[in-house]
């Protein structure tokens, strides 16, 4: 009369191993592929970099927020968050509530520091410091060219064969002002 039935405790046991580990271990894997509201209630804090320190795999950010002090620790993409984050930037950290001490917060957004652009000293020309200064020009010898009767792009057009362009007076300029004084 000894049969051999399962008992209860195994799956029970076994059961119990397996939803203590995936609680523990679970939400870090799990959490990028959730939306927003099964995740629950989470709030952007938005603060300044003070001090940035990188030790071996380990970043560590001093942010100053409106709440207060808050000290953020990344242990991963550490060389990447490196690189973007710099002192005096400003950073949006999506955390669960305001802690003074938080791993790994999901970064929002990052406006890096505006630096005062210097305005360009006004460069003087080295023809016009010359003139200003005084010293002589050097004398061209005229050119055959230059020796040459010039003729004006009116007279080109005339000997082209081009009609003459008869000049105007815009109907604006010649009418009285009629504006009461």
């Amino acid at each position: 009369m000894n049969s051999k039935k399962p008992t209860i405790a195994v799956p029970f046991f076994v059961g119990l191993v397996v939803g203590v580990l995936a609680t523990v271990f679970l939400p870090g894997y799990v959490r990028p592929y959730l939306p927003q509201w099964v995740m629950g209630k989470t709030i952007v804090v938005k603060g300044t970099i003070t001090a940035k320190q990188k030790k071996e795999k380990v970043l560590l950010l001093t942010v100053d927020t409106p709440e207060g002090v808050m000290l953020a620790t990344f242990k991963k993409k550490v060389d990447e968050i490196n690189l973007l984050i710099n002192e005096k930037d400003t950073i949006d950290l999506t955390v669960p509530k305001y802690m003074p001490f938080i791993d790994d917060p999901k970064i929002v957004r990052v406006v890096k520091e505006q630096q005062a652009v210097p305005e360009p000293a006004p460069a003087a020309r080295p023809r016009e410091q010359g003139i200003k200064e005084g010293k002589p020009k050097p004398q061209d010898r005229p050119s055959a060219a230059a020796s040459a009767p010039s003729t004006t792009p009116r007279e080109q057009g005339i000997k082209e064969g081009k009609p003459k362009r008869q000049d105007r007076p815009s109907a604006a300029a010649s009418a009285p002002s009629t504006t009461p004084r």
